[in-house]
């Protein structure tokens, strides 16, 4: 089936609404701040509570501080040993990195 988008080439934003249930199983990992617990919030409308879902590229983000030794800019110890690619400046400092 081909849809005509045309109509939304010169739009900020899109706004899509959607019903989404868990494809794998009947939980879902839902945002969350250590400090805050889920991400809960009342819906614009006000008929209820709307909810931010994780995605799998957020879970990974914060898989990256469990692995990653700040102190010595290389992995936690059971991890060295794994390739990564680090961008330097003149002066060899580390700027940023493949994680």
């Amino acid at each position: 089936m081909k849809i005509d988008l045309s109509a939304l080439y010169n739009e900020p934003r899109l706004l899509i609404e959607a019903s989404l249930r868990p494809i794998q199983g009947s939980r879902f990992q839902p945002a969350g701040f250590p400090n805050l617990g889920p991400s809960v919030y009342e819906s614009p409308d006000g008929d209820g509570q709307i909810v931010l879902v994780e995605s799998a590229q957020s879970m990974a983000n914060r898989l990256e501080s469990v692995c990653w030794d700040e102190v010595h800019n290389n992995w936690v110890e059971p991890l060295r040993g794994l390739p990564f690619v680090e961008v330097q400046d003149k002066e060899g400092k580390p700027l940023t990195n493949s994680l």
